[in-house]
């Protein structure tokens, strides 16, 4: 069986603030993954790293797509991320407002990801 994400050396500081460090992992088809940690300890850091909302330091994430080409979400455009985001993709947030376009209005966020199917 192939792994469907890859995560190789993700790293990301601020400063001299590690936010994490050579983070290593593979899912394969379904596998749930749970990220669990203490207050500060970087999962918030990581998940946005993998989602493309913040710019690791170094690393990679590679996801095989629908069309089964393995691509590194790290160095794909906004427009590619946005559309795996309504397609393949889940990040529940903490704050509603991470996780929606404030410009938008509600029946818009919700339209945009059902045309995406």
């Amino acid at each position: 069986m192939t792994d469907i994400l890859r995560v190789n050396g993700l790293s990301k500081s601020y400063g001299n603030q590690i936010g994490c460090a050579d983070v290593c992992f593979d899912v394969y088809p379904g596998e749930v993954l749970g990220i669990v940690g203490e207050s500060g300890s970087g999962k918030t850091t990581l998940l946005r790293c993998l989602a493309g909302h913040l710019e690791a330091d170094s690393g990679s994430v590679e996801f095989v797509l629908r069309d089964g080409v393995r691509r590194d979400t790290l160095t794909m455009d906004e427009a590619e991320r946005r559309q795996l985001g309504r397609t393949d993709w889940a990040f529940v947030h903490q704050n509603p407002r991470d996780g929606l376009r404030m410009a938008i209005s509600a029946g818009g966020n919700i339209g945009e990801r059902l045309m995406a199917i």
